[in-house]
């Protein structure tokens, strides 16, 4: 299977389309971008002080709607820390996870092994986190809840705006804290008709990714009160994550949020008209069946190998890459993941549709 993948890489790397996310540049093209962008700062950030990283994080921070943000250098990092915030803020150890949260399914149990936090699932892994669901749990020892916003593993689904609002009344009645988990948050005003502070607003603390749809090379921000920005700072150097410079990865985010922030609106419509036509190929379903966010999941009746295969053949035929490799198998259907970016919005939905059942026919 290692070698199949490797020649698939191969041949989305050559290929002339590809639906996936953004146009791609190679290292060296960046880094010279990245140069070009540092002509005009003065001196490098210095463990979180300068005027570079100030400004970046003071420009995200009023994004959101929040008094106060910090740099770190990864999600895998901002999140914990921020429940381990909240845990020592009400003296509770017990957080609130979708069984499908990324830190439950992708870090490994950090935040209990390193953060000593106790995780409460919450709600189905097939379904989006409601207020019934919380309803049913135990409040006794919760210190916070974690809302996904979109949630990635049931293909950017999200609560309705309503039920979102009644969540987070349900947390305040009961005095549990907030927490956003919003690496593909951008997607949300499109849905929502709000702004990204409105939909923040209700947050006791938000964490946003830099380099997902905003093509940065690493990165993540933690946004809330000036008091827990100043606590999570007190963490981060703890948890090692206070490096004595970052401005790569802030050059490369402020680059990103130019190239592909205004873009997310349009991907998230274009989203939409792509599901449904794909949702009409034989052996496809779309989920969710309308598309909510700019991303949806594909379930395809196919094993795995000759998905890849057959995905890969056609890349080396036609130049034209019409799936990512599979992330999941389920049911004996493949799940492949559609992020839209500037990349597959070069060529109108209609294209991707005929490329991808000649694909699949082939």
């Amino acid at each position: 299977m290692t070698n199949i993948r490797q020649a698939y890489q191969q041949a989305a790397r050559q290929a002339q389309w590809s639906i996936l996310r953004h146009p791609p540049e190679s290292m060296a093209q960046v880094l010279r971008q990245l140069a070009e962008r540092s002509e005009s700062v003065l001196e490098p950030d210095v463990y979180g002080s300068g005027a570079l990283i100030e400004s970046f994080e003071a420009k995200i921070a009023n994004m959101l709607g929040k008094p106060a943000a910090l740099f770190l250098p990864s999600g895998t990092l901002a999140q914990p820390m921020a429940l381990k915030i909240h845990s020592e803020a009400s003296q509770k150890q017990q957080v609130g996870l979708h069984p499908t949260s990324h830190l439950v399914l992708h870090e490994q149990d950090g935040y209990q092994q390193l953060w000593g936090l106790q995780g409460l699932l919450l709600g189905n892994a097939e379904k989006v986190l409601t207020l019934n669901d919380l309803e049913q749990a135990n409040t006794t020892e919760l210190a916070a809840i974690v809302l996904e916003l979109p949630m990635r593993e049931i293909g950017g689904q999200l609560p309705t705006w309503d039920d979102l609002q009644a969540q987070v009344a349900w947390a305040r009645k009961h005095s549990i804290a907030v927490h956003i988990d919003g690496a593909r948050l951008w997607h949300c005003p499109t849905y929502y008709q709000r702004s990204l502070a409105e939909i923040c607003e209700f947050a006791d603390s938000v964490y946003v990714s830099l380099y997902k749809d905003i093509g940065g090379i690493a990165g993540a921000i933690l946004a809330g009160t000036e008091a827990f920005i100043s606590e999570a700072k007190r963490w981060s150097r703890r948890a090692g994550g206070n490096l004595i410079s970052m401005y790569p990865y802030i050059l490369a985010a402020e680059k990103g949020l130019e190239d592909n922030l205004a873009a997310i609106n349009n991907a998230v419509h274009y989203a939409r008209e792509l599901g449904q036509l794909l949702d009409s190929i034989d052996g496809v379903r779309v989920n969710p069946k309308q598309p909510q966010a700019a991303m949806f999941h594909l379930h395809i009746d196919r094993e795995e190998e000759t998905l890849i295969h057959a995905i890969t053949d056609y890349a080396n035929t036609t130049g034209v890459v019409v799936l990512p490799l599979p992330r999941a198998l389920i049911n004996n259907e493949c799940i492949c993941e559609i992020s839209v970016g500037r990349r597959t919005m070069q060529q109108a939905p209609e294209f991707w549709r005929e490329h991808l059942s000649a694909c699949l026919q082939a």
